[in-house]
């Protein structure tokens, strides 16, 4: 066999290991996070924590944070690390994600030599803290989310530390689920040292470890290969987390990606002070970020692996919600890492138009029901993120309801025979949310609806999410998705479990109420009024929107049949495109800001046009260029049609002094 032909075993046979891994989660977890959400990832590394092999359904947000964690734990025990220790760790501000996210190292020896670690990343349901479930839209500090856990190791020389592990377990909730959950990370552990040792003994421990790092150079150089095509230039983004879930005040993300030759360093420098609430991440969510985004867009199709991520710098502040400090709550990961997500393919898709996406629905949509079990001992933690719509791109509808690409393969929802079936739940509704598609001439997937009535006396709601008030972008023209909406429906009537859009802890819950989700949908690419008559009338007849939606929003006329009015759309679309709104661009020699939040000075009479109040959100669009998003500020002082705008706007634009640039509202709720 030749070496293209070797290494190409090699690589196999080290994912075939992470298959086997995760087919062994999967059967023999306690938890349906994990065998129905399947909310875990595995990985092997190499003894100084490189990444070496995932399968294609890993999450990026578990993996590419592993080698952190795993750095972490090497550093802490260093020489001290034998055959048959195990090692745990989940501390954010070393590389973890946040508390759920428990990683368990399993180190692998050959000859008395460490060679690989088999890695397993698992979201517990509960590790206890403030609210069952441990995320809480409204925590202030870490200790408030559960256990943290430091480098520790749970087990030493195959004996493990059963004071420790009791001590951990009965710190949570369902104890007796979290000790099904360890042992069936460790067992898989256990078997994937087993798979491990075979290829050793087949391969030869050396020949096996020159194969790993000839695997890890060759992914570098594909990167290498592919960023040196792109062209050289700095590229910027901004966006907004909606609030902290202890103030309504938004929080911004920004980001500068320089490319250089072939290598990449993204610049988030600019990013708020770290939050109060839980909208804050660790050191290792920027890169996961930056690496999720930029092999999906450079290169798709070949394994990931460490090298992949060697030409890539990051700068993220110390302080920051990028880069958070103890004792900030990092429970809303997700939602700042999908800020950066939003950021990196905006920034990206400057240097690549060609892959420019819409947004995605945004977080995890973390959402606890809880409460007793009304025949039985014990309570129930029913742990759902509900998928939203994904973003259009060129010549793609985004897809209704479905994990997005940096998820892995997370399910979409429960299925409502597990839901049922194991918790006093009833799912009354679980459809797709008419009209929440972001228009354009490709228009995003559109978000789920789903109602869940409490049949237990009594219950509690904890809502952790983002995208609800600030809702996801469109891109080249098109208009945003819907935003988020989770609510309780209680005689009829809806009630707010938060006075914070998307951040509940602990609302309670009576029998007979209905929890109901309302996700995002993705944002749409290009024009609306550029989309064809006839797709439009498709979405029509498959109840993906309204006729009414059809005429306002791309300027659609159907007769009665259902059938396109051709004269009376070349109408409609003319008055739509007439009462656009437009302001030509004037240099200011700075940019104007209330705290975090970009401010748009503009008349009055304009803010009538476009609809907007003082203090709403716009967003701005020129050319070809992204969208930018600021709050209105009513002003007077000039009476022309213009708006001064500093050289930070510009840039992100991609616009000059003297453009013309069209001013919208953003859409929060669907038309009916």
């Amino acid at each position: 066999m030749d070496q293209l032909g070797l290494l190409e075993l090699i690589r196999e046979a080290l994912i075939a290991v992470v298959h086997e891994m995760r087919a062994n989660v999967i059967r023999s977890s306690y938890s349906s996070v994990i065998y129905e959400g399947h909310d875990f990832s595995c990985a092997l590394l190499t003894a100084d924590g490189r990444h070496v092999a995932q399968s294609d359904g890993d999450t990026p947000i578990h993996i590419i944070a592993v080698p952190y964690s795993a750095r972490v734990v090497i550093e802490a025990f260093r020489d001290d690390i034998h055959e048959g220790d195990v090692f745990l760790h989940n501390d954010p501000y070393t590389g973890g994600t946040h508390l759920n996210d428990i990683l368990m190292l399993h180190p692998v020896f050959s000859g008395g030599r460490l060679v690989l670690f088999a890695a397993i990343r698992y979201h517990w349901a509960d590790v206890g803290g403030m609210t069952a479930g441990s995320l809480s839209g409204q925590a202030t500090e870490i200790y408030q989310e559960g256990m943290r856990i430091a480098p520790t190791r749970i087990c030493e020389k195959g004996a493990m530390n059963e004071t420790f592990l009791r001590l951990l377990v009965e710190n949570m909730r369902l104890p007796a689920e979290r000790m099904g959950d360890f042992n069936a990370m460790h067992g898989t552990g256990r078997k994937a040292e087993a798979h491990v040792r075979r290829l050793l003994d087949r391969f030869g421990p050396d020949d096996l470890l020159t194969a790993i790092e000839e695997i890890l150079r060759r992914s570098e150089d594909v990167m290498r290969r592919r960023i040196r095509e792109l062209e050289d230039g700095d590229y910027h983004a901004e966006g907004y987390i909606e609030s902290d879930g202890v103030s309504p005040e938004s929080l911004v993300g920004r980001l500068k990606l320089t490319i250089r030759g072939d290598e990449m360093t993204a610049d988030f420098s600019g990013a708020s002070t770290q939050a109060a609430g839980p909208t804050n991440v660790g050191p290792s969510m920027a890169l996961t970020s930056l690496g999720a985004i930029t092999k999906a867009f450079l290169d798709p199709h070949t394994p990931i692996n460490h090298g992949s991520f060697e030409p890539v710098t990051i700068i993220a502040p110390e302080g920051t919600i990028v880069n958070a400090r103890h004792p900030a709550p990092c429970g809303g990961m997700v939602e700042v890492k999908a800020l950066m997500d939003t950021l990196v393919a905006t920034a990206l898709g400057q240097a690549v138009p060609e892959m420019k996406v819409g947004d995605l629905k945004g977080g995890a949509n973390h959402v606890y029901t809880t409460g007793r079990y009304p025949d039985r001992e014990g309570i129930f933690i029913l742990y759902e993120w509900p998928s939203g719509g994904t973003g259009a791109s060129d010549g793609v509808d985004g897809n209704n309801c479905m994990r997005q690409y940096n998820e892995g393969d997370f399910n979409s929802i429960h299925a409502i025979e597990v839901v049922e079936s194991q918790y006093p739940l009833r799912v009354e509704r679980s459809e797709l949310r008419v009209g929440s598609c972001g228009d354009g001439k490709f228009r995003g997937g559109l978000g789920l609806r789903r109602d869940l009535r409490l049949l237990s006396p009594s219950g509690a709601l904890s809502v952790l999410t983002d995208k609800c008030v600030i809702p996801p972008v469109g891109v080249h023209g098109a208009a945003n998705g819907a935003a988020n909406n989770f609510v309780v429906i209680r005689d009829g009537e809806i009630v707010q479990p938060s006075p914070v859009p998307g951040k509940a802890s602990g609302f309670p819950l009576r029998e007979g109420d209905v929890v109901r989700y309302e996700t995002a949908g993705g944002g749409g690419y290009g024009d609306p009024l550029d989309r064809d008559p006839r797709r439009v009338a498709r979405d029509v007849r498959l109840g993906y929107i309204t006729a009414r939606i059809a005429d306002i929003r791309y300027g659609v006329v159907l007769d009665g049949s259902g059938t396109v009015d051709d004269a009376a759309t070349d109408r409609r679309r003319r008055e739509s495109w007439d009462a656009r709104v437009y302001l030509t661009l004037e240099a200011a020699n700075e940019d104007g800001y209330a705290g975090d939040r970009r401010m748009f000075r503009i008349p009055s009479r304009i803010a009538d046009r476009v609809g907007a109040a003082e203090g709403d959100l716009v967003e701005i669009f020129a050319g070809t260029g992204p969208l930018v998003r600021g709050w209105v500020e009513i002003d007077d002082s000039n009476g022309a049609a213009a708006m001064r705008v500093g050289p930070h706007t510009l840039r992100l634009l991609a616009a000059a002094a003297g453009d013309s640039a069209e001013i919208r509202p953003t859409l929060r709720e669907p038309l009916a």
